[in-house]
């Protein structure tokens, strides 16, 4: 990896920044514009990529390929159909290739609740995150953020500015001082191609990527998004998303479409006994009645 020195750079490029530099804001970058600098790309990336899209709910159905190596090698394929609004609850069903129905997911303001209803067992937590992890399920972010990456919308995982840039070979890479995510790598036109992280997990921390790739081929003008997204721990655990439709809504979701109610005679294992530090990320100590 080289920092950028002296470069040629398109005419295109130079009047972007001049602009940039003359309005005192990020000038719109047309999608598909190839950038010649690590600061056009980042521009073009926060416009392109960290606006919110014009809608209030989405729909999405993919397959995802999950897979481990410790404590024993596993795999497995399911299908996933994953609804919500942007401003507001997110719901995520689980099930076999064979359309039998494994899990049933909301996240919302009040934490995480998973319903698997073959076992007839419910779990609760109010941190989804962390929620998710005790679950076996090591999300480093919320399931909200995912559907909003898959639907091209990175503002909550994307910081507002990098500490430092660099070119390697045809992509753009952003360090970070601070936060979730540490760095980010895009290609020449802006594109997210690569996010990684640290998370907290039992044991110590755990570092993450999430990789974008398969960028739909898009009308000009239009914003391409990834048809596969990858989320790898270091840890060996690794879930393969394979978009199969997404659908932007211009309507939030009726109150019922998003609700996960339970039968009568289930009620939820609570698993943030003794939570109390959102920020930290340390988990609470489970109980054997829980376990």
């Amino acid at each position: 990896m080289s920092r950028l020195g002296s470069t040629h750079v398109p005419a295109a490029t130079v009047a972007v920044l001049i602009l940039t530099v003359l309005s005192g804001c990020a000038t719109r970058i047309p999608p598909g514009m190839e950038l010649d600098t690590p600061r056009a790309a980042w521009n073009a990336f926060r416009q392109h990529y960290c606006i919110r899209p014009e809608g209030e709910a989405l729909k999405v159905r993919a397959s995802l390929h999950y897979s481990r190596t410790e404590p024993i090698r596993r795999t497995n394929r399911t299908l996933v159909s994953l609804w919500g609004d942007f401003d507001g609850p997110m719901r995520l069903d689980v099930s076999a290739s064979i359309g039998k129905l494994l899990a049933h997911i909301r996240e919302d303001g009040d934490g995480l609740l998973v319903f698997y209803p073959a076992e007839g067992e419910a779990y609760a937590h109010r941190n989804p995150v962390l929620g998710a992890t005790r679950l076996g399920m090591p999300f480093p972010f919320s399931l909200s953020r995912l559907a909003h990456a898959v639907m091209g919308y990175f503002s909550g995982l994307a910081p507002r500015r990098y500490a430092q840039a660099a070119q390697d070979g045809e992509r753009y890479v952003y360090e970070f001082d601070k936060g979730a995510v540490r760095r980010i790598e895009l290609d020449r036109l802006g594109r997210p191609l690569l996010l990684e992280g640290t998370i907290n997990q039992t044991g110590g921390e755990v570092r993450w990527s999430f990789t974008m790739d398969r960028f739909e081929d898009a009308a000009p003008g239009v914003i391409a998004l990834p048809d596969r997204l990858t989320l790898s721990l270091d840890n060996g655990e690794q879930g393969v998303l394979h978009i199969k439709s997404r659908e932007l809504m211009i309507a939030p979701w009726p109150a019922r479409s998003l609700a996960l109610e339970l039968p009568g005679n289930i009620t939820p294992i609570r698993l943030d006994n003794g939570y109390t530090d959102e920020k930290t990320g340390e988990l609470p100590t489970i109980r054997e009645d829980e376990q």
